[in-house]
């Protein structure tokens, strides 16, 4: 082995696969000097949005045609550590996560990976740090903007994203809406006509997103169209051009009569409805030239990735920031975290980091809701974490937040579990005992305390003089005992 060789063995490796609507792209890259190289890249034309029926059941033979892509990538995802993968779906999961456990269940076994499903407001998040990755020149005002299978993202920011907006519409869908019967001109009725008044429409409240920015779009529909109107090139979209090319296509009879210079046949199918999107868009936005991005939420998963190897987790960010607009006492939250988390150690010493982090984040958060209802601030507190926009969180890890930050005291609620939401009881055991310890805001070390696995249920061991110290502490272990019996769920507090 050469020492050129040996030292790029030395590289941290990074694997993003994102399961959009219309086609799935791997992506294995490292970095280098800062500089993020690409290694690897694959992908498969999926169309996962056509195989979705009105009450978003994922249909046998598109599933089994995502699966089999899947085998496809797995070899190069499980050759890293889980750390340094990261598989997100996005719209046409997200509409079909309820009724998906089957097909995700299978998929994250072919891929020795977990799915998460993100938001539309994480998926523009990405994709923005993606396109930024790439961003040349001084920090300048951009509008990013991304066609999917299944949704369009449009992000206006600088450095960081400012504005994050997710829109229902993709060439996927519009495909189904407008197009499935193959036709675009049906005589006085224009199907491409339809899809770009219908795109306009979605973008009214809208229309300042562009305004004094640089355009720039990413992923398959901007880079097709661009390729077809500059002789194959990766170059910038003109309006004229683009008005031109919009009139040509709504003019061919059928989707199967279009034939253009440099259009891959696999988009085709779906190219007039991307098309329209995107004439809807320059016009509405009152576009005239865009940028064509090389990177997207692939690049952005892996610059996300590297960030969290690094300390950078955008986790933590929001987490802080939440507890800022939430005006949480940060005191409170550290002493519940800690002794949630020393209570954790205790109970399972090798407990993954995914799981310490959960319940630091659960401890930060309990609080939450406080500032707005004393009587409801759990359901309240569990709502908003569930509900908002948290970057660099999958809809998974915002439910199992909830869930923790939800039945922190009182009766434990009942679940219903799905992919990707299987709370145990170590995690909320733990979050209990600490609110119970700390529930005057007051400073209180439980050394001599121990908490660990009993057969099927739990034992706390605490020193008598604690407890003497402690009465209401008593109290309230004993109504904790009855909470984990109602869920046929033995605990036992022992004095010692």
């Amino acid at each position: 082995m050469t020492a050129d060789n040996a030292a790029d063995t030395s590289h941290e490796r990074y694997a993003a696969l994102d399961l959009g609507s219309n086609s799935f792209h791997l992506l294995l890259a490292e970095f280098r000097d800062q500089r993020m190289v690409r290694l690897h890249t694959d992908r498969a034309m999926v169309r996962l949005a056509e195989g979705l029926d009105s009450e978003r059941n994922l249909a046998p033979d598109v599933a089994e045609r995502a699966l089999e892509a899947l085998r496809r990538f797995a070899p190069v995802i499980q050759e890293l550590p889980l750390d340094n993968v990261r598989v997100v779906g996005t719209n046409t999961l997200r509409a079909a996560s309820t009724r998906a456990d089957g097909f995700l269940e299978a998929a994250e076994s072919i891929l020795g990976a977990p799915i998460e499903i993100i938001s539309g407001i994480e998926e523009a998040r990405l994709i923005y740090s993606g396109v930024m990755a790439a961003a040349e020149g001084t920090p300048s005002l951009r509008c990013v903007i991304d066609i999917g299978g299944g949704s369009t993202e449009l992000v206006r920011g600088v450095e960081t994203p400012k504005l994050l907006q997710s829109v229902s519409m993709g060439c996927v869908a519009f495909n189904r809406r407008f197009f499935d019967s193959g036709k675009i001109d049906a005589g006085k009725r224009n199907n491409f006509v339809r899809a770009r008044r219908a795109a306009q429409a979605e973008l009214q409240e809208l229309q300042h997103m562009a305004d004094d920015a640089l355009v720039m779009g990413a992923s398959g529909t901007v880079k097709s169209v661009s390729r077809v109107l500059n002789d194959g090139e990766l170059l910038p979209i003109l309006r004229d051009d683009l008005e031109k090319l919009a009139d040509k296509v709504a003019n061919c009879k059928t989707v199967d009569a279009i034939d253009l210079p440099h259009l891959d046949p696999q988009r085709r199918p779906v190219f007039a409805a991307g098309l329209a999107i995107l004439h809807g868009i320059f016009r509405e936005l009152d576009i005239q030239q865009m940028h064509i991005s090389p990177y997207a939420i692939r690049e952005g998963i892996v610059h996300d990735l590297a960030g969290r190897a690094a300390g950078g987790d955008r986790r933590a960010d929001t987490v802080a920031t939440l507890m800022e607009h939430g005006e949480i006492d940060p005191e409170q939250a550290r002493r519940v975290a800690n002794t949630a988390l020393q209570f954790l150690g205790q109970l399972n010493p090798y407990s993954q980091v995914a799981q310490r982090r959960l319940l630091h984040w659960a401890a930060d958060l309990h609080e939450i809701g406080l500032a707005l209802s004393h009587s409801s601030f759990r359901k309240l507190g569990a709502y908003m974490i569930e509900h908002a926009d948290m970057a660099g969180f999958s809809k998974s890890e915002q439910e199992n937040l909830a869930y923790l930050v939800r039945n922190q005291r009182g009766d434990i609620k009942a679940i219903k579990e799905h992919y990707g939401f299987h709370p145990g009881s170590e995690l909320l055991l733990c979050l209990r005992l600490a609110c119970i310890v700390h529930r005057d805001h007051v400073d209180r070390s439980i050394d001599g305390l121990n908490l660990s696995v009993d057969g099927p249920g739990y034992r706390l061991l605490v020193p008598e003089d604690w407890m003497y110290q402690h009465p209401a502490i008593e109290d309230l272990l004993e109504l904790e005992v009855e909470c984990w019996e109602d869920k046929n769920i033995k605990l036992t507090v022992q004095q010692i």
